[in-house]
């Protein structure tokens, strides 16, 4: 039953972040939208709860299929970032599509010192798939999550704050919403605190 309802948050937070997505421009590789709530994970009240829509299309770029994607967190001068309990992961983490419309599961990792092909210095947030009968193609998406003690930012456009590993290759790409916001010694995240995050997005 738990299982079940996980899946149904799952995909409804999918809907509601595929709603908002923009649609890729011409010759785009990598697109992407965040949101942001308070977690219900038992265990894991007080965080935030972190969801992204991620897309890709590498069809034009020699055929490599996904092998990870990244979210450069803009903490770089968060002195506190890398400090144990500020970021949290289930398992999976998410969930996409890979080759013929198979199911896809990810894991979330934290990288303090980043993503070393990510061209950008500071920590960051990589997805990767759990590749058993599934495989990641080079069309496809990802719908994965994560908790942080953080508050979110502002919703806005994050230039190449996104990125994607396909073979020897990397892509940059646009995400549209929210990242964490370095607030160290943070308070825990109440039910109260639902409507300032509600205002950031009207």
């Amino acid at each position: 039953m738990r299982s079940v309802a996980r899946l149904i948050l799952v995909c409804g937070a999918a809907a509601v972040l595929t709603a908002l997505c923009p649609c890729s421009a011409a010759g785009d590789a990598l697109w992407g939208t965040g949101l942001c709530f308070p977690s219900a994970e038992v265990g894991l009240e007080g965080y935030y709860e972190y969801c992204y829509h991620i897309s890709w299309d590498t069809s034009e770029y020699g055929g490599a299929g996904l092998s990870h994607s990244t979210i450069y967190l803009a903490l770089a001068e968060c002195v506190c970032a890398c400090e144990p309990g500020y970021f949290e992961h289930r398992v999976p983490a998410g969930v996409g599509v890979g080759v013929d419309d198979c199911e896809l599961d990810f894991l979330s990792e934290f990288d303090c010192a980043g993503d070393p092909h990510f061209p950008v210095d500071g920590p960051t947030m990589k997805f990767e798939p759990i590749e058993d009968e599934c495989e990641p193609g080079t069309v496809g998406w990802m719908h994965v999550c994560y908790y942080s003690l953080f508050p979110p930012t502002a919703s806005t456009t994050f230039a190449d704050h996104l990125a994607i590993k396909f073979g020897t290759n990397v892509e940059l790409g646009d995400l549209e919403g929210v990242l964490p916001y370095c607030e160290c010694d943070p308070n825990p995240v109440n039910m109260s605190s639902w409507g300032t995050i509600k205002s950031l997005y009207r």
